[in-house]
């Protein structure tokens, strides 16, 4: 059985598979990929969190280099005692929130979150049981969260396996950077080369992003 046969059965869904599946599929389907990801050690698993303070970390990070983004969220959990609760951000204002770092947009965007959240909880914890397009279609109503901010979740928390992440630079600067695509070309050119790692495409992305040392937090 050749190794795309054996992983067609992967559903969107599917958290269960392995980095040694993914590395076997790109070695079938796309051997100067392969020996980028041959180089490179299983990326790390990332720490769990709830969906609502995922995607409050998510926010956090927007616009800002991976050390700033740790700095202010460390900032903003001491506001709330290390335990992120939608009830207590509404009651926090947008002053407070500043001292840690945090813009008004961003407070506004936060705010916006714990207000989806306390209506309708059920949006941001069952998503397990709903598909990628769902999650995304549903949670891109919550203002600031755009689709690259879905994915993260879809990528890290839930560990769906086919994500690209094609509005992510770091990505698209590592296949340039690893497959020789043009600088800045459009992003069909890289959605396409990407067709190849299917169902393995969140895998890829991890990978892209530990060849430049830029893995999202």
């Amino acid at each position: 059985m050749s190794v795309a046969a054996s992983t067609s059965n992967l559903s969107q869904s599917d958290v269960h598979w392995t980095w040694e599946q993914a590395r076997r599929h790109f070695e079938g389907v796309d051997l100067d990929f392969h020996k980028v990801v041959s180089r490179l050690d299983d990326p790390k698993d990332a720490v769990r969190r709830s969906a609502f303070e995922s995607l409050a970390r998510a926010i956090m990070g927007q616009q800002l280099s991976t050390k700033a983004a740790q700095t202010i969220w460390g900032r903003f959990l001491e506001i709330y005692g290390g335990v992120l609760e939608p009830d207590r951000v509404l009651q926090t204002s947008a002053e407070d929130h500043r001292s840690a770092g945090v813009s008004g947009q961003k407070h506004s965007y936060l705010v916006d979150l714990s207000r989806h959240y306390i209506a309708n909880p059920e949006m941001l914890d069952n998503a397990a049981q709903m598909s990628d397009t769902e999650v995304i279609d549903a949670w891109t109503k919550v203002k600031g969260l755009g689709p690259w901010t879905v994915q993260m979740h879809l990528m890290f928390q839930l560990r769906r396996p086919d994500v690209f992440a094609v509005d992510d630079l770091g990505v698209r600067r590592a296949m340039e950077r690893a497959l020789g695509i043009p600088k800045d070309s459009k992003k069909a050119v890289y959605t396409k080369r990407a067709l190849l790692w299917g169902p393995f495409r969140t895998a890829a992305c991890r990978f892209l992003w530990d060849s430049l040392n830029a893995q999202p937090k």
